[in-house]
């Protein structure tokens, strides 16, 4: 049994990606795309990748990665694109309709698809339950699941002490 799990993990590391021979620049645009058996590698080379970064090294990541975030928070989706028939309110049909454009445009894109399981239900932003989400609901709902997301969404690397300043990720 012993032989076939340590024959298990050199066959494993003989797969795995190398991150150590990647610019860290490759390595910054890598991430969120990473598959969940190589996340540790990376997360152990972004570390000690971040040991070695002189200060100004350090400064244009965190601007690199500030950049990443508000182009994450441009692609979040708009009221707009779910009022398809543009009444000023959306309905379960073109709810359900856009989302699942959405979702099909990110895997034909090779984007990972983590955290879709936690997409909302339609119910869950119709707050006052008439069968539409009116633009109020829908950014309502938006800004509430953004300061309530669950640990370790959006963290950067995790929720690890963050370039060694005794805080967390970026």
């Amino acid at each position: 049994m012993k032989r076939l799990l340590v024959l298990a993990l050199v066959t494993g590391a003989l797969w795995a990606t190398d991150f150590s021979s990647m610019s860290t620049e490759e390595l910054m645009n890598m991430r969120g795309t990473i598959p969940a058996e190589d996340r540790a590698m990376f997360q152990q080379e972004m570390q000690k990748r971040m040991q070695s970064m002189t200060p100004q090294e350090r400064q244009t990541y965190i601007t690199y990665m500030k950049k990443q975030k508000a182009k994450k928070q441009a692609q979040a989706p708009k009221f707009t694109e779910f009022d398809l028939d543009r009444d000023g309110r959306v309905s379960r049909q073109e709810f359900e309709e856009t989302r699942t454009k959405r979702m099909t445009e990110r895997a034909e894109e090779g984007k990972m698809m983590k955290h879709a399981g936690d997409a909302p239900a339609f119910g869950d932003i119709d707050a006052n339950g008439d069968g539409y989400i009116n633009r109020n609901e829908f950014q309502t709902y938006q800004r509430n699941r953004m300061q309530t997301k669950k640990p370790g969404y959006g963290n950067g690397m995790g929720r690890g002490r963050g370039m060694g300043r005794g805080r967390g990720g970026f």
